[in-house]
């Protein structure tokens, strides 16, 4: 999902601070972000903005050893309210991210519609863990109304990214051909993987196998990292002595994916290369 014209991002500081109660609009857009720390509800609530219908996200962590971020996706009529009610019955989240319309013109069946859409995206982004027991179904909208909330949606899209939350965004897939990000592979004596550099980190892609044998030097964090993937089923095991990854993962840099592939402290910049043999190095430090 892209926009074709640059677009400026201007963000309010309504309580001062950097990370608290804040607004945040796009150029040439009629929606608006409000970011509300849950220790700033009760400020949060005497705001228009916050006592308007809207589609929010409550973003924490399940556990402390949680392998993925949690969210929850929810609209509300009045976003106060609802947020109110989730702060006695949903102890894992620290923000919410919310979407309302600054002329009003988001209705019920807008935001339900943009709840719908939201899910069915964040499952597809499996980017975070959803706390949501199902997809809603799709409210029905005139094709009007489909078009203006479609358009609604590539806005808060793109603005939910850029402040941090690529809960809708998708990583790159291993088919795309993209000559300024190309695939690169690491390979081992008992391992072969397949990955690429990314604006959140460099992802490892499905099919790409990793050696069950680790040394000294990673042994323990390798051994935590895979049971944690293995867990929240990114990873199994197979009968022939490797781990296959069966979802597209997204690690925080190359060499931590690398030490996963080769069982070794590894530099990911020398050991994964294009298919000419270009090191990860060469393509983006050169």
């Amino acid at each position: 999902m892209s926009l074709q014209s640059p677009k400026t991002i201007k963000m309010f500081l309504i309580d001062g601070e950097p990370d608290g109660l804040r607004t945040v609009e796009l150029s040439n857009w009629v929606g608006q972000a409000v970011i509300i720390p849950r220790n700033k509800l009760k400020e949060a609530k005497s705001r228009s903005e916050c006592n308007k219908p809207a589609v929010y996200f409550l973003v924490g962590k399940e556990t402390e050893e949680a392998l993925l971020p949690t969210v929850y996706v929810g609209e509300a009529e009045n976003l106060w309210n609802r947020l109110f009610h989730h702060d006695n019955n949903k102890d894992f989240w620290q923000t919410a991210i919310a979407f309302v319309s600054k002329d009003n013109n988001l209705t019920k069946a807008h935001v339900k519609f943009l709840e719908s859409r939201c899910l069915s995206l964040a499952n597809k982004a499996k980017r975070y863990e959803l706390q949501n027991g199902a997809d809603s179904s799709l409210p029905s909208l005139s094709e009007a109304d489909v078009a203006e909330v479609e358009e609604f949606l590539k806005h808060l899209q793109l603005l939910l990214s850029a402040l941090g939350y690529p809960i809708l965004h998708e990583a790159i897939s291993r088919e795309r051909k993209d000559s300024s990000d190309p695939l690169f592979v690491c390979k081992g004596k008992e391992a072969s993987a397949t990955g690429r550099m990314t604006n959140d980190g460099f992802v490892v892609y499905k099919g790409s196998t990793a050696t069950t044998n680790f040394s000294r030097a990673v042994v323990d964090r390798n051994k935590r990292l895979i049971e944690k993937l293995i867990a929240t089923g990114y990873v199994e095991e197979r009968a022939d002595g490797f781990y296959v990854f069966i979802k597209d993962y997204v690690f925080n840099s190359p060499s931590a994916a690398s030490d996963i592939i080769l069982g070794n402290s590894t530099s990911g910049w020398k050991k994964w290369k294009t298919e000419d043999g270009k090191t990860l190095e060469e393509v983006y430090r050169s």
